[in-house]
């Protein structure tokens, strides 16, 4: 597997010279940043990224979804998937067609989906398994990912 590396700005060091900047006058007036005192490196970077990212618990104290993993962990299997009426979805891949009925705009009035109405999962186009791999199982392959492991055409780590 090759390791990536992302390409990255790098500033042109300069004297200062008319119409230009000062290297050594940047560094001294922001010399509180962290780039200019050393603590932003490269690794610690990635190590922020890791954590606050790809391996987060984000909290938004209540205002969308309360707390957020963003490793999916938690995501269903197909067969956890509680379908119905009710404003429930018709399955695990298609939701409920219903209307909830006449002067009514309430999900939780709907009736149960037609029998058999989106029970199979169609094929997506493409390589890879598409909508036969349950969120569940994707999720768990996914979150074991760290920064550098992806790779063109790959979606789980093997």
């Amino acid at each position: 597997m090759a390791n990536h590396k992302q390409i990255k700005v790098e500033a042109i060091v300069s004297e200062g010279r008319m119409g230009g900047h000062s290297s050594a006058n940047m560094s001294s007036i922001y010399a509180s940043s962290p780039i200019h005192s050393g603590e932003m490196t490269d690794d610690s970077v990635k190590e922020q990224y890791q954590g606050e990212v790809l391996d987060a618990v984000i909290n938004d104290a209540g205002h969308t979804f309360g707390t957020y993993d963003t490793s999916y962990t938690d995501a269903p299997a197909y067969d956890e998937v509680e379908t119905g009426g009710g404003g429930l979805p018709a399955s695990p891949w298609v939701p409920n067609p219903n209307s909830p009925g006449p002067g009514s705009q309430n999900p939780s009035d709907q009736a149960e989906a037609p029998d058999g109405y989106g029970e199979k999962p169609g094929d997506t186009w493409g390589s890879g398994v598409g909508s036969q791999l349950s969120p569940k199982s994707s999720s768990e392959k996914t979150s074991a990912h760290t920064l550098g492991d992806y790779i063109l055409g790959k979606s789980s780590k093997e």
